[in-house]
């Protein structure tokens, strides 16, 4: 009988400690199939909200540069156009006047309306360079360097290895604005004094570097703060390329722009 009540209650123990070891596996299959699904919603709502934010990012980029062609359209068409005009007058006045000093009045005019015409063309050109849609990015580049150059204040060069080849228009839009933000940073944050911009041209890719001879940076303190990095991380992520920036303290700032997919 004793025996008995004593298998009775080992029974009992082993089928309660079954229980609790079953109960506490489905509590622990319920908790980990409950935090994959939290985890998943959270990704979920992570890549809504990345699409988001590119898709605005895309929408913003895509206004600035429609309204960056109407600009310059309006420049060249329209400021550039009348003060041709102001300036065909001004030449007309002189070879009329009679006056010495009012024909040197003029000619001081002339040629300060020949300087904001050749202003008005440059900044009409970098918001929107005609031979960016017309040749192609190379030429657009060869042009960019050949206007910097003008200033004289600053040594810009353009390397190509390669056969250049042509992209869509909006990559090469895109590519041409993350060079010209990258040479106008050395030149108005970096006080370069000699810039080099490299291109190499594949069958499948295109590689590119500007490097600057500027102050440099901190990278730690301007990855956190800097705008301009961000802008150019956005540009170079919508056109499905790849861009790492190096830089220290008077060691100037050098970027390679990786383009792998060139439809």
């Amino acid at each position: 009988m004793a025996v008995q009540g004593t298998a009775e209650i080992v029974l009992i123990y082993i089928v309660g400690t079954l229980g609790m070891i079953i109960l506490a596996g489905a509590v622990f299959f319920f908790f980990v199939t409950y935090q994959k699904r939290l985890l998943k919603k959270e990704l979920e709502i992570n890549k809504i909200k990345s699409d988001q934010q590119e898709e605005i990012l895309k929408n913003t980029i895509l206004a600035q540069e429609k309204e960056r062609k109407r600009i310059a359209q309006d420049l060249h068409d329209e400021v550039g156009a009348m003060l041709s005009v102001v300036k065909l007058n001004v030449s007309r006045f002189e070879r009329k006047s009679e006056n010495d000093s009012a024909k040197e009045l003029a000619n001081e005019t002339k040629t300060y309306l020949e300087n904001v015409i050749t202003q008005v063309r440059r900044i009409s050109r970098a918001l929107m360079p005609p031979s960016l849609e017309k040749l192609g990015l190379d030429f657009a580049v060869e042009e960019f360097v050949n206007w910097a150059n003008k200033s004289g204040q600053i040594e810009v060069e353009y390397w190509k290895s390669g056969q250049p080849l042509r992209l869509n228009s909006k990559k090469e839009l895109a590519v041409f604005r993350v060079i010209q933000e990258l040479v106008n940073n050395a030149i108005k944050h970096a006080g370069a004094s000699k810039i080099l911009i490299k291109a190499r041209f594949t069958p499948v890719s295109i590689a590119i570097s500007v490097t600057d001879d500027g102050v440099g940076f901190e990278m730690d303190k301007m990855t956190k703060t800097g705008l301009g990095l961000k802008n150019l991380e956005s540009r170079a992520q919508i056109m499905g390329a790849r861009i790492k920036i190096n830089s220290s303290p008077g060691k100037g700032t050098s970027a390679i722009l990786l383009i792998s997919s060139l439809e």
